[in-house]
């Protein structure tokens, strides 16, 4: 089963608390002329953590130029509630870069990529 598709790279599926797509309220701080600071909501984004142990290295070159590349991503991802993926555009919030090392049979490969993507705009 497809979690996640970044700009037509279809992502290994990962397991465990290493893969979550979910809604969440986007809002922002405003200080009003009268001195009083608001909150006001901008409505529903969604939000994709992903993260993987292991992973070739031809896959987490071309995942980190996509999401080191400073532009808005297109992706697809399954949401936690839902059965159908989703699709828009989403900037990363964070990124954990990888290590790089050798497995046990002496193959090149990294390890402990992860990042968060939140949608660009609202969808309601």
């Amino acid at each position: 089963m497809t979690q996640l598709v970044l700009e037509g790279m279809a992502l290994p599926e990962t397991w465990g608390d290493k893969y979550a797509c979910w809604e969440e309220i986007l809002s922002v701080q405003l200080d009003m002329i009268s001195g009083r600071r608001v909150i006001e909501e901008r409505g529903a984004v969604w939000k994709i953590k992903w993260s993987y142990d292991y992973l070739d290295n031809d896959t987490t070159r071309a995942l980190l130029a996509v999401l080191r590349s400073r532009r808005p991503i297109l992706a697809a991802a399954l949401p936690d509630n839902g059965s159908e993926m989703i699709s828009s555009t989403f900037v990363v919030e964070s990124l954990t870069d990888p290590t790089f090392l050798f497995d046990d049979n002496g193959t090149p490969c990294w390890h402990g990529l992860g990042f968060t993507l939140r949608e660009e705009e609202p969808h309601g």
